[in-house]
């Protein structure tokens, strides 16, 4: 088996693995970062509101079509949305219980549908621009040539794969989600700006993620490698992987996190024909932060860094193990 093709299956069943374990605590991080300002102005003269009814399983809420943002031209009325749930075991067990424990696992089928072929091009894309750039440049810092390869990997991947993770978004984000045929059907229909809806927030947040990611994995890498009390090398290589994983994971995630709130919000506009477009990345930045401050900047932070650290660790570990496992460097 070509060495390509052997990597590409590493980290396919490393994504598999790491979909499995932690797509729940992506589903809480979904709904946490989607709530809303309690206070929603309607109007009384408007008989057709542009609101529907955002059931997510932990609140009901009244949200425009236009944006998650909601906050009408008019101030005849208020709605006013339930309290929102005050952390990440609450919300976790509320939905468990409200919706059903398969509810934590709502949009498995499209995270697994983008997570195998996406890893695969990326970690590969990773390692083959590494070597590249490695040879190229043999003087420079490794840790450096890390960044640049991994950001332009992973740009790459996202951008193929953006009407994938709009799906999957959508169907975290409410509760009792329609068929995953239902949201491909109506993001094939919205055309090429819905589909890629959120991918400007998606480059901003993945690009410098995976570029400070790739330079935690290598350089905590070198660091460990030479100091993790472990004889056996194969075994020394897997917690290596394991503990950098998680380093460079955690480190990565707060410094973008902001860029995650916002591509949340991004990809779940609702459009309806009379509607203006969806608010630009940096509008919508602006809203989040003048309608929630900072608390709106760091929702779902938490179970981010709690489902980041593991899936990080779990993804690198078991692509080193099953690299090993094929006799690939």
């Amino acid at each position: 088996m070509d060495e390509t093709i052997k990597k590409s299956v590493a980290a396919s069943v490393g994504a598999v693995i790491t979909s499995l374990v932690v797509t729940p605590l992506e589903v809480v991080k979904t709904r946490m970062q989607v709530q809303v300002p309690n206070v929603v102005h309607a109007s009384l003269a408007v008989q057709k509101c542009p609101y529907y009814n955002f059931s997510n399983g932990l609140t009901d809420t009244m949200l425009r079509k236009e944006t998650l943002l909601t906050r009408c031209k008019c101030s005849a009325q208020q709605i006013c949305s339930p309290p929102k749930p005050d952390s990440t075991l609450f919300t976790m067990a509320r939905i468990a219980r409200l919706e059903g424990p398969l509810a934590l696992y709502a949009g498995l089928p499209p995270t697994l549908l983008t997570a195998i072929p996406a890893t695969a091009v990326y970690f590969t894309s990773y390692e083959m621009l590494l070597k590249k750039f490695k040879g190229a440049f043999p003087e420079h810092n490794h840790g450096v040539l890390a960044m640049a390869a991994g950001g332009l990997a992973r740009g790459a991947a996202a951008s193929i794969f953006s009407p994938f993770e709009l799906i999957r978004v959508q169907m975290q984000a409410v509760a009792n989600a329609h068929p995953f045929a239902t949201y491909v059907r109506k993001a094939w229909q919205g055309g090429p700006r819905q589909l890629f809806a959120g991918l400007g927030a998606t480059l901003a947040r993945d690009i410098p993620f995976s570029a400070f990611y790739w330079y935690g994995i290598e350089t905590s890498k070198e660091y460990f490698s030479e100091r993790l009390p472990i004889a056996d090398p194969q075994r020394r290589r897997v917690y290596v992987a394991f503990i950098s994983g998680v380093l460079a994971g955690v480190l990565a995630t707060v410094g973008t996190h902001p860029f995650d709130v916002v591509k949340t919000r991004s990809q779940l506009v609702v459009y309806s024909k009379d509607m203006a477009p969806a608010p630009s990345f940096i509008r919508l930045l602006g809203q989040v932060w003048e309608a929630e401050g900072a608390r709106g900047m760091t929702a779902g932070l938490i179970p981010r860094l709690v489902k980041v650290a593991p899936a990080c660790a779990i993804m690198i570990s078991s692509y080193e193990a099953i690299k090993l496992s094929f006799n690939v460097d």
